[in-house]
C-alpha cells in the first residue's frame, strides 16, 4: 500500500475523528450520531474533489445537511405528517445526487437521515443539531480540499504516463507482427475526461491546465490508435517508442520541455511520409505541452460548454418514467416511508434497521439486483457476527463501543473496499456499533438481525416492481447524447472550413463524450452480452477524428475547406468530392472527412441495432 495514501487518509481520519469528538462534546451526545453521519458523508465523498468550487460546495452540502435535519424533526411529529415529509426530503436528495455521468452519492445522505431519525430531538435542541450539521459540513469540505488540493494534477500525470506506456507497449507488439487493441486507450481517455467533467462549474474549467490536458490526452489516443491500426513501417513505430519514452521521462521529472520538443522535431523531420493520423497528432501533442508549461494558474471558459442547469430544469427533464433520476427517487422515497410509518405508528423501535437496510439495498437499475442483495446478507451476516462477538467481549460498553467504532471506521477509510460484499460487512458493523453506542438499551441483537434479512427482501421486490429502470435504457439514451455531442463535433467542424472561425469549443466536446463513454462502459460491462460495446468504441474513434480535423482545418488552404464543408454539409449524401488542385496532406483531410460522415451514418445504425437488440 502506498505510504503516501496511508499517511494522507489518516491525518484524514484523525481529523474528522476531532470533528467528531467536538460535535459530541460542544453539542451534546443526543447529536453524537450527527457526528456519525459526517464521518460517512466525509468518506465517501473523498471520490469526488470539492476543491473546485469550495464556497459553492460548502453552501450545498449544508443546504442538503440542514434540510435532513430539520425533516427528520418534522417527520417524527407525526407519522402521517411524517409520510410527507419523508417522501419530499428522501425523494429530493436521491434525484439530486444521482447523476447519469458519476455514481450515485445519494448513500450517505439518506443513512445520515436515518441515524437522525433515530435519535430524535424535541424543538428546543432542534438549533443546536442544525448547528452541528454545519459545523460537520463545513469540516467535510475543508478536509475534502485539503486532501484534494493536488488529486487533479496527480491524476493527469498519472494518465499521461499510462497512456505513453500503452503506446509504447502497443508499437512494440506491431513491430512483432501482433494486433493491438486501443480499448485501453479509450478508457484511460475516458477516466480522464470524466474527472475533469466533475470539476466544471457554469461553463468554467477549472483551470486552463484541465482543458490542454484534455486536448493532449486526444492528440495521444489518436495517435496510438492509428499506430495499432494502420501504421506499419518499423522505422516510424521505433520513432514513436522512443518518442512515448520521452514524453514519459519528461512527466516524472527525468527531462526538460526543451528535450521532449527536440525530439518531436526530429520525428517529423524523420517521417515525413508517416500516416497523416501521426504527423497531426505528434504536432497537437508539442502544441498542447507548449501550452501547458506556459499556462498560469486561472479559469478558462469554453465558449461551447452550456451554463449549469437550473433546478427547474433539472426537474422539467427529468421528471418523467423513464428517467433513472426519478425512477430510483420514487422507489427510494417510497421504501424509506413505507419503513419510518411502519417503526412510528407501531412503536416498533429495532424497525428502523429496515431504513438503514432500504439505504443499501435499493438500487439505481433491475440488473445485479439479486446478486448484490447475496453480497448484501452475506456481507450483513459477517458485520453482524463480529459485532456479536465485540458485545460479549466488551459487555455492551457505549464508551468501548465507540472506540471500536473508531477503529473500524479507520481500517474501512485505508482498506478502501471494492467488493460489494465486504463493503457491506463494514457497512453493517459501523451502523451496529453506531446505533448501539448511542441506544444500548436497545440492543437485541437476533430481532434486528430478521429485520434486516427482511428489509433485504422488501428491498429486493422493490428494485423489479416499482419502477424497475433497466440499464440497457439509460444507454440508449446516453447513445443518443453521444451521437449527438458527435453531430455538434461536425457542426463546429463545417463552421470552421466555411468561416475560419468555430463558437463550439471541441475541448469541451471531447471532454463530455469521454464521460459519456465511460458511464456507457460501466453499463455495458454488467450486461452479459456487451450490446453497445461496438458502438461505443466507435464513437469513441469518430470524437477523435473530428477532434484530430478540427486541429488540421486550421493549417487547410481555402480549397481544401470549401470541399470539407461540402462534404459535412451534405451529411445524408457522403462520397469524396473531386480534389482536384489540393495536396497530399489536403487530400488526406478531405478523406478522412468523407470518413466522419460515413462513421456517423453507420454508428446512428449501429446504436438502433443495439436499442431494439436485432437478432444477427
Amino acid at each position: 500500500m502506498d505510504m503516501k495514501r496511508v499517511a494522507s487518509r489518516t491525518l484524514f481520519f484523525l481529523a474528522i475523528c476531532v470533528v467528531v469528538g467536538i460535535i459530541s462534546k460542544v453539542f451534546g451526545q443526543v447529536n453524537s450520531l450527527v457526528g456519525v453521519a459526517i464521518v460517512v458523508i466525509a468518506l465517501m465523498m473523498l471520490q469526488r474533489d470539492l476543491s473546485v468550487s469550495p464556497l459553492w460546495n460548502t453552501g450545498t452540502l449544508i443546504l442538503f445537511t440542514c434540510m435532513l435535519g430539520v425533516g427528520s424533526y418534522l417527520a417524527l411529529i407525526d407519522p402521517f405528517l411524517g409520510i410527507f415529509v419523508n417522501i419530499a426530503v428522501v425523494f429530493t436528495t436521491v434525484f439530486l445526487t444521482v447523476h447519469d455521468l458519476n455514481s450515485p452519492l445519494h448513500f450517505p445522505f439518506i443513512l445520515g437521515y436515518a441515524f437522525m431519525l433515530s435519535v430524535p430531538v424535541t424543538a428546543e435542541e432542534l438549533p443546536m443539531r442544525i448547528l452541528a450539521l454545519v459545523v460537520g459540513s463545513i469540516a467535510t469540505v475543508v478536509l475534502n480540499v485539503l486532501l484534494n488540493r493536488n488529486s487533479m494534477k496527480r491524476t493527469s500525470h498519472n494518465a499521461v504516463v499510462s497512456m505513453c506506456k500503452a503506446i509504447e507497449e502497443g508499437a512494440e507488439k506491431v513491430l512483432a507482427g501482433e494486433e493491438v487493441s486501443s480499448g485501453n486507450l479509450e478508457r484511460l481517455c475516458s477516466d480522464l475526461n470524466s474527472k475533469v467533467y466533475d470539476r466544471l462549474r457554469d461553463r468554467v474549467f477549472a483551470s486552463h491546465r484541465d482543458s490542454h490536458i484534455v486536448d493532449l490526452m486526444a492528440s495521444l489516443m489518436n495517435l496510438g490508435r492509428t499506430v495499432f491500426e494502420r501504421e506499419r513501417d518499423p522505422e516510424v513505430l521505433s520513432g514513436i517508442r522512443s518518442l512515448m519514452t520521452d514524453l514519459r521521462r519528461h512527466e516524472d521529472g527525468e527531462t526538460s520541455l526543451e528535450d521532449v520538443l527536440a525530439s518531436i522535431e526530429g520525428f517529423l523531420s524523420a517521417n515525413k511520409g508517416a500516416d497523416f493520423g501521426i504527423i497531426s497528432s505528434v504536432r497537437a501533442i508539442g502544441s498542447e505541452l507548449k501550452a501547458i508549461s506556459s499556462e498560469t494558474p486561472g479559469t478558462a471558459s469554453p465558449a461551447g460548454a452550456p451554463a449549469a442547469p437550473k433546478l427547474s430544469t433539472l426537474f422539467k427533464e427529468n421528471f418523467r418514467r423513464d428517467s433513472v433520476r426519478f425512477t430510483f427517487a420514487v422507489r427510494m422515497s417510497f421504501m424509506f416511508t413505507l419503513w419510518v410509518f411502519v417503526w412510528q405508528y407501531w412503536e416498533l423501535e429495532n424497525a428502523k434497521w429496515l431504513l438503514y437496510t432500504t439505504a443499501a439495498i435499493v438500487q439505481p437499475y433491475v440488473e445485479g439486483t439479486w446478486m448484490k442483495s447475496g453480497m448484501r446478507v452475506a456481507g450483513t451476516l459477517v458485520g453482524t457476527a463480529i459485532f456479536g462477538v465485540i458485545v460479549l467481549a466488551c459487555g455492551g460498553d457505549p464508551g468501548i463501543l465507540a472506540l471500536v467504532l473508531m477503529v473500524v471506521s479507520y481500517i474501512y477509510t485505508l482498506v478502501d473496499p471494492k467488493r460489494y460484499d465486504l463493503m457491506m460487512g463494514f457497512i453493517t458493523l459501523t451502523a451496529l456499533l453506531a446505533a448501539s453506542a448511542a441506544d444500548p438499551a436497545g440492543d437485541i441483537v437476533v430481532e434486528r438481525i430478521l429485520y434486516i434479512l427482511g428489509g433485504v427482501l422488501a428491498a429486493t421486490l422493490a428494485n423489479m416492481t416499482i419502477l424497475p429502470y433497466r440499464l440497457r435504457d439509460e444507454s440508449v439514451e446516453l447513445g443518443r447524447r453521444y451521437l449527438k455531442v458527435s453531430s455538434r463535433q461536425m457542426d463546429g467542424l463545417r463552421e470552421l472550413a466555411e468561416t475560419g472561425k468555430c463558437q463550439t469549443d471541441d475541448t469541451y466536446l471531447v471532454m463530455t463524450a469521454g464521460a459519456i463513454a465511460s458511464k456507457m462502459q460501466v453499463n455495458d460491462g454488467r450486461e452479459p452480452d456487451r450490446p453497445f460495446g461496438k458502438f461505443i468504441s466507435s464513437q469513441n474513434a469518430l470524437t477523435a477524428e473530428c477532434s484530430l480535423l478540427s486541429n488540421s482545418l486550421s493549417e487547410a488552404g481555402e480549397a481544401c475547406r470549401a470541399k470539407v464543408g461540402a462534404v459535412l454539409g451534405s451529411r445524408k449524401d457522403g462520397g469524396v468530392p473531386d480534389m482536384e488542385g489540393l495536396d497530399e496532406s489536403e487530400k488526406e483531410i478531405v478523406v478522412r472527412t468523407a470518413n466522419v460522415v460515413s462513421m456517423y451514418r453507420e454508428n446512428r445504425m449501429m446504436l438502433a441495432d443495439a436499442a431494439v437488440d436485432l437478432p444477427d
